[in-house]
């Protein structure tokens, strides 16, 4: 589901399994971070080795050759 919230900002509703969500609860509490910027992070480097974003930007998330696909 996604909902509008003005400035470019959606708000998108996710499923996980439960297990998921631990882990990644567990993993947001030790890197001092929310869940949302986690997976803001996740779609964004998933995009990135999709090529959908420049270099820069897959250099700025930490993506090398190998991840981007390019063995």
């Amino acid at each position: 589901m996604w909902r509008w919230y003005g400035l470019g900002v959606v708000r998108v509703h996710i499923c996980v399994p439960v297990e998921d969500k631990k882990l990644l609860v567990e993993v947001c509490r030790k890197r001092g971070e929310d869940i949302s910027s986690f997976v803001r992070r996740a779609i964004r480097k998933e995009l990135a080795a999709l090529s959908f974003y420049p270099e820069d930007v897959k250099k700025a998330l930490g993506l090398t050759k190998r991840e981007e696909g390019d063995y």
